[in-house]
């Protein structure tokens, strides 16, 4: 399936729970699952097994906020990241966000080790990434990013953009 982003309109209630959850512009940190604010419904969240939440500052003095959701796909034996995105403008959050499906970035899939679906079994997906988080640490600077984590941040970055800016030429 082709990329493709989905938008998805934030009730004032969903804008105020991404206040507190934005990092340091510059910055991201593991968050699990189930901490998600609620512009992931709830089937989805369950699917979750952690998150990596990015802020970084755009041209015009807001942040994006991307949440890099490493989403378990059971069937297929994979975790898939699926981002979801926004600014933050110096007046809050915006009315609308986008979800980038069936990205087609590097490092957008992995098969998880043999580990990871013991640690499923016994405790639950999110136990797993908060005792072994991305490149074994749980926050950093952009500049440590994690591949797919990357290249789901510039692929929602780039339809916000888009969206913005218009189509490029």
């Amino acid at each position: 399936m082709p990329e493709t982003p989905s938008w998805y309109n934030l009730s004032s209630t969903q804008q105020d729970e991404l206040v507190p959850l934005l990092p340091t512009p510059g910055t991201w940190r593991v968050m699990p699952g189930a901490e998600l604010p609620s512009v992931f419904p709830p089937t989805l969240r369950t699917k979750i097994a952690s998150a990596l939440v990015i802020a970084t500052p755009t041209s015009t003095g807001g942040t994006y906020l991307v949440f890099s959701a490493h989403r378990l796909d059971r069937p297929r034996s994979e975790i898939d990241i699926q981002p979801f995105a926004l600014i933050v403008h110096s007046t809050g959050p915006a009315a609308s966000g986008v979800y980038v499906q069936h990205g087609s970035w590097d490092g957008r899939t992995r098969r998880p080790p043999a580990a990871f679906w013991d640690e499923v079994s016994s405790s639950g997906i999110g136990s797993y990434f908060l005792t072994e988080p991305p490149t074994g640490v749980r926050e950093g600077t952009l500049a440590q990013l994690p591949k797919g984590d990357q290249g789901a941040f510039d692929a929602a970055v780039r339809y916000i953009r888009s969206r913005i800016d218009g189509p490029a030429l």
